[in-house]
């Protein structure tokens, strides 16, 4: 269906009665309307121009419904295509046949006006729903084909960048045994990236919403199928699958948004709202890793100074190590919290605690420097990464070890000056 036009409705029927009822049943609706008297008519129609919906009469001389139906259903062009089955047949036996031919329904003759529109308006936003589903599947994949993309193109970059670090140290075994290092370990990086630690976790938050659509638009199906149709719940599964798929689209757009690029941008910044969309970026991380994710943000915190995207790839950066730091203690101790409160002295500070194993005292400054890191398979930039991100702003980031157990990791930024625009 183009967007530029209602949907297409193609009624078949070799009564020209039933097909003046059937046009004045459906008169005012917003729909197009398309007549065929046999399949053979009908099939050459569809050819033209394929429907949102046919409204097929199952006993038909020359061509049947029945084969009409098989014959949509078997091309790849009209497969997707809602074929209601209008008839007089009473037999559970004739029913079943269409439903297994790929038949969404049945209208049985002499049909109901209101029950008539109320299954063609139905089965008409089922399949609008599963066209739009379809168009964000393939959003996704030209998506992942273009971040496949950029990371050819930064392992490229990354290569010839070790190729000259190589021969600048070539007179020294020991230096060219700490390059070889380094160049594995950036290599490493780029496969290892952010979006590769939290595929899994996006991959588990998108198949929420889609397997919720499935299941509503099913039991939209069931719903339309009873005598009477119960209408008001099958309205609701639709409006439940509308939700979930803005759901699903807000999943991708926060995917983009982390993954733009740009200069740093000094704007007014709700900390609170920064917490909260990571923290919905990483919930499903923090389900597959068995971990609680606690957010505590004081009331009335007052907005600070920076940048959206890159304020939140610090807070990404502390909340994949605090659940890498959490993973290895027991299931009931893997807690993570994240606190923004008014700073002493002035600011806002934000806070990431763990329960994991902690930072010995000697490294607390140590985690900052680049290449720094605890991790079998790290590279230890993250964190250099996300102080300078910080310093930036105008801000400090730092490291404590816990009062108990773990680390804490602060953030001190100051306060957008509503009178002048700045800190």
């Amino acid at each position: 269906m183009a967007p530029d036009r209602p949907p297409l409705v193609l009624l078949v029927d070799d009564d020209p009665g039933s097909l003046k009822l059937l046009s004045e049943a459906l008169a005012g609706q917003p729909v197009t309307l398309a007549v065929a008297i046999d399949g053979e008519m009908a099939l050459r129609q569809v050819r033209r121009e394929v429907p949102d919906l046919v409204l097929l009469d199952a006993v038909m001389p020359g061509l049947s419904g029945f084969e009409v139906c098989r014959r949509l259903k078997e091309d790849p062009a009209t497969r997707a295509v809602p074929v209601l089955f209008m008839t007089v047949l009473a037999d559970t036996a004739s029913r079943v046949r269409g439903l297994e031919l790929g038949a969404v329904d049945y209208v049985s003759k002499p049909f109901v006006r209101e029950e008539l529109v109320a299954r063609v308006r139905t089965q008409l936003a089922i399949h609008a729903a599963a066209r739009a589903l379809s168009e964000k599947n393939d959003e996704l994949a030209r998506a992942r084909a273009s971040l496949e993309v950029e990371v050819a193109r930064r392992t490229e970059e990354l290569r010839a960048a070790n190729q000259r670090l190589a021969r600048e140290i070539e007179l020294s075994r020991a230096a060219e045994l700490k390059v070889q290092k380094a160049q594995d370990e950036l290599a490493h990086l780029n496969r290892v990236s952010a979006m590769s630690e939290l595929a899994a976790s996006i991959a588990h938050e998108l198949n929420q919403p889609l397997a919720a659509i499935l299941s509503n638009a099913q039991a939209a199906q069931r719903l339309l199928a009873r005598t009477p149709p119960d209408v008001a719940e099958a309205r609701a599964a639709l409006d439940d699958i509308v939700a979930d798929d803005r759901r699903a689209a807000k999943v991708i757009q926060r995917m983009r948004a982390m993954l733009r690029k740009g200069e740093l941008s000094a704007v007014a910044l709700d900390l609170g709202e920064v917490v909260r969309e990571v923290a919905r970026l990483l919930a499903s991380a923090a389900l597959l890793a068995g971990a609680t994710l606690r957010i505590e943000l004081a009331p009335g915190l007052p907005r600070v100074r920076g940048d959206g995207i890159q304020l939140q790839q610090v807070l990404l950066n502390l909340l994949v190590n605090a659940l890498d730091a959490v993973s290895r203690r027991p299931p009931e101790a893997r807690l993570v919290v994240v606190r923004a409160r008014p700073a002493d002295g002035g600011g806002v500070e934000l806070s990431v605690a763990d329960s994991g194993e902690g930072v010995p005292p000697a490294d607390l400054e140590r985690i900052f420097e680049p290449f720094f890191t605890s991790k079998a398979q790290g590279l230890g930039v993250g964190l250099a990464i996300s102080r300078s991100i910080v310093e930036a702003h105008g801000g400090r980031l730092w490291a404590e070890r816990g009062a108990g157990e773990g680390a804490t990791f602060r953030c001190a930024l100051p306060v957008w000056d509503e009178a002048r625009g700045a800190p």
